[in-house]
């Protein structure tokens, strides 16, 4: 394939979260909503790439660290997802170093939709 090595996917969302200590492990466990959509955007992102939630870009526009991403930035479209009320419109970081994986992570992310079934309005 197009690809060597590891193909990491990764999902950003900001927000509130509980968070509550283990007494068997005692480590911190991390629930709710944020940890939720944070998941399903780690879940929707095709490996090489990052999935964030519009609370993100719209954070990162704030703070005006948008153009210093060095990303090509490529809109998922609206979805529906899994113990998500509303639609989410999720984007894709691109590294410009792999910009040339550009075609083949768009042309993934169209079957992946297709795969697994995600409601897509254009």
């Amino acid at each position: 394939g197009p690809w060597c090595g590891l193909r990491v996917r990764i999902g950003i969302h900001c927000g509130e979260v509980d968070i509550q200590l283990n007494s068997l492990t005692g480590r911190y466990d991390y629930f709710g909503n944020t940890v939720n959509k944070t998941a399903r955007m780690e879940g929707a992102c095709i490996g090489g790439a990052v999935a964030v939630t519009p609370e993100v870009m719209d954070e990162l526009r704030e703070r005006e660290e948008v153009d210093v991403l060095d990303a090509v930035v490529i809109s998922m479209g609206s979805t529906k997802f899994k113990g998500i009320e509303q639609h989410v419109r999720p984007f894709l970081l691109l590294p410009l170093s792999l910009l040339d994986r550009r075609t083949f992570i768009e042309s993934q992310l169209l079957l992946s939709r297709e795969d697994r079934r995600i409601k897509v309005q254009q």
